[in-house]
């Protein structure tokens, strides 16, 4: 591998040793969701993953890269198909050494001439438009060859020629693509994009209308929350997502209806999975492509848990082969049945752990572990009786709590009292502190009020 080679590497899929057994996986029908190199990583992990279509889709996945430029992407897969497959993978679907060097020679040809473009605009100071037009095609060009982290470097470039709305917003949304193919590592993709207040037929045949591109970033924001185990978050603007989307590049109709549902229902009350799943018109036209999906929410919301559980089960070879799911399936799915047994107990004051066990569909054994971890973490205030195998609530000393309410209240009051006495005093004075004077002094600007008026 060429030192050019190992700059532009946005990274082999990393996976543990674990493989799913999924005999009834559709990989034609469930791939035919995606496209580029959102595709290519989906099917990559999917062939590491899966023996029962690992041949399948590691030849989709060179197939799809030889339609492209992605020397770097292309390299690693064959690599990771031979090592997994040896000869089994075919000569047809070998390492392409003639088409490697053709794309190199022509990746470096077409970079060199995009790049001396741009150069040649600044050079004789153009206007900021025709800079940015040179930089934008040689963004396009470097993300289409998986050269991410140069396409990076020149969209923060190009920021610097950004004159309209509709300039920052083109700029932010290959900031985002760029973000997703990268694994989300960028931060930005949570930042907000201010959308053009007219959106006109131009803008329409440009990025699609304007509902799809917001769905777009909605998208690729509830990503970065599920990336980064910010579940409630994710849930939260999942449902945000307008049923208009169409990035097949980014994500799938299936995949909103999925990690949207899981999301909320790791993280949601069941009077919030009521409202803001099964009462929400627009979710709801994601949930009812996943056959099954809105039928185990209500039954979850319903206290069935031992069918909504069970649909989670059927559910989890499908989820364990999600490139964005599988690592998350397993808190996931603990936090669901955590919320589910703190749920059930709440209005019992005693409940037979026998009777718990049935409800939920798992053993004695295993419901009186869970019991005792939520117990000692402090989500369930109950105790367990160890004779007779009952989980009793413990009392709740209503009149401390209220004392203590009072006490808090109190405080902040005070606290308030002391702030508005303080201002008071400073304005009789004419005087008051700047925001250059504050981070001077050191003081946390988050906790001082603003205040415009000079001494």
């Amino acid at each position: 591998m060429s030192g050019e080679e190992k700059k532009r590497s946005n990274g082999a899929v990393k996976l543990d040793q674990k493989e799913i057994e999924h005999k009834n996986f559709d990989l034609k029908k469930y791939i035919s969701n995606y496209a580029g190199h959102t595709k290519v990583k989906r099917l990559v992990y999917i062939g590491c993953k899966c023996p029962s279509v690992r041949l399948a889709a590691f030849r989709m996945a060179i197939a799809e890269l030889k339609t492209g430029r992605d020397i770097e992407t292309y390299t690693q897969t064959v690599s990771q198909a031979r090592e997994l497959l040896g000869n089994s993978l075919g000569e047809k679907w070998g390492y392409d050494k003639a088409w490697v060097e053709a794309k190199r020679c022509e990746y470096y040809e077409k970079e060199n001439l995009l790049d001396s473009r741009v150069s040649m605009h600044k050079r004789e100071e153009d206007s900021p438009q025709e800079i940015q037009a040179a930089l934008r095609e040689l963004i396009s060009f470097l993300q289409s060859s998986g050269n991410f982290r140069d396409a990076q470097t020149k969209i923060r470039e190009c920021q610097d020629y950004c004159r309209t709305t509709e300039d920052k917003m083109h700029c932010r949304l290959a900031e985002i693509e760029n973000s997703i193919q990268q694994d989300l590592t960028d931060s930005r993709v949570t930042m907000p994009v201010k959308l053009p207040t007219k959106w006109g037929l131009n803008l329409t045949q440009k990025y699609g209308t304007k509902r799809t591109v917001q769905a777009k970033i909605h998208a690729a924001n509830a990503l970065h929350h599920l990336h980064h185990g910010m579940f409630e978050n994710a849930a939260h603007v999942f449902k945000l997502i307008s049923f208009d989307i169409n990035s097949p590049t980014i994500i799938s109709k299936i995949d909103v209806a999925i990690y949207g549902t899981l999301c909320a229902m790791a993280s949601f009350k069941r009077a919030q999975l009521q409202t803001n799943l099964l009462k929400s018109g627009e979710f709801k036209k994601f949930m009812s492509l996943v056959p099954g999906l809105v039928e185990m929410v209500q039954n979850f919301v319903q206290c069935k848990f031992k069918k909504a559980f069970a649909h989670l089960e059927n559910m989890k070879p499908d989820i364990l082969l999600d490139y964005y799911m599988a690592r998350h399936q397993e808190t996931i799915y603990q936090k669901i049945h955590e919320l589910a047994v703190i749920q059930y107990f709440v209005p019992f004051s005693h409940a037979k752990i026998s009777r718990m066990a049935e409800e939920f569909g798992v053993s004695q054994i295993d419901m009186e572990n869970r019991l005792v971890k939520l117990i000692e973490r402090g989500s369930v205030q109950a105790r367990i009786d160890n004779v007779n195998k009952v989980v009793i609530a413990r009392d709740t000393d209503v009149r401390c709590q209220t004392y203590k309410k009072v006490l808090e209240i109190g405080d902040a009051h005070i606290r308030d009292l002391k702030g508005l006495l303080m201002r008071m005093s400073l304005n009789s004075n004419d005087y008051v502190i700047t925001m250059s004077q504050r981070s001077q002094l050191g003081v946390d600007t988050k906790k001082v009020d603003d205040v415009s008026v000079m001494k």
